[in-house]
This record gives structure tokens, sequence and C-alpha cells, in this order.
């Protein structure tokens, strides 16, 4: 890897998340975090795996330095699946003190040798180029939230929509990259919606009171659609779901374009 290695995969993350801004929410795109200026900083967690982070800032020269032995030796079990990529998100928060205008993407090592990203993003496997897409999601879903603006009015495409050097993977379709798993609302009444998604936050295992708190949220959601409080109840239920990503992440992630769905034709 050559030492411009950092540099060019964190640019590569805020210009893949300018493109996504840009095309769905335009309005928003000065506003944006990440998008006016940030730092960034690289760690390698082991012979096949680097962290990239990215801390938003309002203005200046963009500021990183090179590729870092990762500080800490507590970190969640590699290679990744989707729940430990969930795992790694809820780490990553913690540990780097990350705000939501913030990123923090676990990657893949795959080195081309032509000091290019796409190219090397053609290395990846299906698997990585979901859970790329997957954090990426994460990560948008959480900006949002804290600046409290809705999903875009665009219908969900149907089929798997590129986002730079084929960004969506294999089992994606667009909520701004969500999940291929989604429920569709033209087949299910949104009551039925809600019951699904209450059903699926009753985790035997989770703290009771992250599960009395989303379940809350869920019913405020039931019980305010079709009105003009349905848009607070869903950004108050986003920002819950982001606080407490590794406990509800998998569970809740097949229900999210729905939800924008709802949102759309509230």
């Amino acid at each position: 890897m050559g030492s411009d290695f950092v540099a060019l995969w964190a640019f590569s993350i805020r210009n893949t998340l300018e493109k996504v801004i840009r095309e769905y929410l335009p309005a928003h795109l000065r506003q944006w975090p990440l998008l006016q200026s940030f730092n960034f900083e690289g760690y390698q967690v082991d012979a096949d795996h680097v962290v990239i982070v990215l801390r938003d800032k309002l203005s200046g020269m963009p500021v990183g330095g090179e590729l870092s032995p990762f500080p800490y030796t507590d970190y969640p079990l590699l290679p990744q699946t989707t729940e430990g990529v969930e795992r790694w998100l809820s780490y990553l928060i913690e540990r780097f003190s990350l705000r939501h205008e913030d990123m923090g993407m676990v990657l893949p090592i795959h080195d081309s040798g032509e000091h290019s990203t796409p190219i090397d993003y053609t290395l990846f496997s299906d698997d990585e180029k979901e859970f790329w897409a997957y954090q990426l999601q994460f990560w948008i879903s959480r900006q949002q939230s804290t600046l409290q603006i809705p999903e875009p009015d665009e219908a969900t495409p149907q089929q798997p929509t590129q986002i730079t050097y084929n960004l969506s993977g294999t089992n994606v379709r667009m909520n701004i990259n969500s999940l291929d798993s989604s429920v569709n609302v033209v087949d299910q009444a949104p009551s039925e919606v809600f019951q699904q998604l209450l059903a699926a936050v009753q985790d035997p295992t989770a703290d009771p009171e992250f599960v009395a708190k989303i379940t809350t949220a869920i019913e405020d959601m039931k019980q305010d659609y079709g009105t003009e409080r349905f848009l607070e109840r869903y950004t108050s239920f986003m920002a819950i779901l982001a606080d407490h990503m590794q406990v509800f992440g998998v569970a809740v992630a097949p229900y999210l374009p729905v939800l924008t769905q709802l949102l759309s034709s509230r």
C-alpha cells in the first residue's frame, strides 16, 4: 500500500457521500456533514482490514496522516458478517467518540497497485461490497436523523442502483442503499408493518430499557401515521435506532425502506 492509501479512501468515502446526497437530497447538500471539510484517520486492524475515520469540520483544508496501527486490542472479530458490521459500527462510535456528523468505515485491504480506489474496489467480494453499502446507509441515516431531514420523495427503485464503483453490491436496492431484505409497503398495510416492526425489536436478550424506548418510538409512529407529526416520530425513531444500532440494527434493517415509503406517502 502506498503512503496515500488512507487519503485515497477517505476522499472516496467523502465523494461517494456527496454523490448520494447530490442525487437524492440535493436541497441539503450545503449543510450535510463532511461535505464542506473534514479530517481523516486510518488504522490497520489486521493483515486484511483497515478502519477509515472521517471527522466533520466546518472549513479548512482536509487533514490526515498515513496508515497507523489500530490503537486498541478489544475490537470485534473479523472477518465480517452483517452482525459483525453492526458490532463494528457501535464499537467505532464508542471507541473513537464519533459524533453524528462523523463516519467510520471498516474496509478490506485490496491493493491493485494502481493507487486507485475504483480499481481496488473491483477486487472486493460481493459480501464486502454489501458491507460497504450497509455501512454507508447507516452513517447517512444517522446524519439524516440528526439534521431532521426526511427521506427523498422519489420511490425506491426496484433494481440495484450503482453509486460510484458499483457501491450498492448485488443485494441492495436504493433507500440511499438499504438492504434488499426489505419489505414493501405495496404488499402490506401500514398497521401490519408497524406490528411486525414491534415484534422484531422484542429481543429478550436486550436491555429492557432500550427495548421499551424503541417500542415507544414505534408505537408513536403507528399512532401518528398519516398526520403532520409522523415526520417528527420517524426522526425520533431513527435517532434512537442510530444510538442502539448494535442491539436493533439487524432486526430493524429490513423495515427501513418501507418506512421511507410510508414517509413519502404520508
